[in-house]
């Protein structure tokens, strides 16, 4: 996470304990827990000589801090305990915050084992080649759960930087039509694939006008985890350098002597050379 998203998120502490890895999220409670029990601390050490039981005349920094350690858990040993008002009123106040902090704690925990995780993988790079007799971009996505994602979706868009009439520059996002958008029951792997035709926003724009507009493609998946029963998501973009011309995926169904055929994940990033293919141009446009 980015010193920007940090920012952004410390505006919303229930986001940023959603966000953050497992760690992260661990080093963030210790972290509050101790600065919660150094500012009752310093509370309790106002008054020296309301704390009883302690083993001087006057409460020492660490009698206070682990009376405050007591008091926040609800343990009370019995050695130490307030004896003046104000004393009283700060373990009062202490209490209620505990109370809180627990609630707050569990909830933020509990969302984050009850969220679902989309363990999808994309594929590192996506290639154009020829398919049918149309140039097609192809990329593969795989499901790393190892359980059936329900109603799998997929879209992609053609991201790409466009100036409007008047010359105003504009990031644009242009829907791509795929061989298959969506899959009722999505298991193992997917080759994603669309067909560069006349409908296509990539038709008629060569390699060196899509890296001059900054292009990307954007790809969004969604479905439904089988187990938890909740909507995943998860989203990956393609920028021009990882469109690999010329070239295709390896096929993951090996066919074995005398066996029959065989699924070889490790064929999921793997490319070979093909025949080149130059994007079609529109009809009319100079070559």
């Amino acid at each position: 996470m980015n010193p920007a998203n940090w920012i952004r998120h410390w505006r919303y502490p229930n986001h940023l304990m959603l966000a953050v890895p497992w760690p992260v999220f661990f080093v963030l409670i210790a972290m509050g827990y101790l600065l919660l029990h150094l500012v009752f601390t310093g509370l309790y050490w106002l008054d020296p000589h309301g704390i009883s039981g302690v083993s001087g005349p006057a409460t020492s920094f660490m009698e206070a801090f682990f009376f405050s350690v007591h008091t926040l858990g609800s343990i009370g040993y019995g050695a130490l305990y307030p004896s003046s008002l104000f004393t009283n009123l700060i373990v009062t106040f202490e209490s209620l915050v505990g109370l809180i902090l627990i609630a707050l704690i569990t909830g933020s925990t509990f969302s984050r084992f009850s969220k679902s995780t989309a363990r999808i993988l994309f594929s590192d790079v996506a290639t154009l080649h020829s398919y049918n007799g149309l140039p097609t971009l192809m990329f593969r996505v795989a499901n790393e759960r190892r359980k059936t994602i329900l109603d799998a979706r997929i879209r992609a868009y053609l991201a790409i930087d466009e100036r409007t009439p008047e010359g105003h520059r504009m990031r644009r996002l242009h829907p791509m039509t795929l061989n298959r958008d969506c899959s009722p029951l999505f298991l193992l792997t997917w080759t994603v694939m669309h067909p560069i035709d006349q409908h296509s926003p990539l038709h008629g724009r060569t390699p060196q006008e899509l890296s001059a507009s900054q292009a990307d493609i954007v790809v969004s998946f969604s479905g439904i985890d089988e187990i938890m029963e909740r909507p995943i998501h998860a989203h990956h973009n393609y920028p021009l350098s990882q469109v690999l011309f010329g070239q295709a995926f390896v096929d993951m169904m090996q066919e074995e002597d005398g066996e029959g055929q065989s699924f070889d994940f490790a064929n999921f990033n793997r490319i070979y050379a093909c025949p080149s293919v130059e994007l079609p141009r529109p009809a009319g446009a100079a070559s």
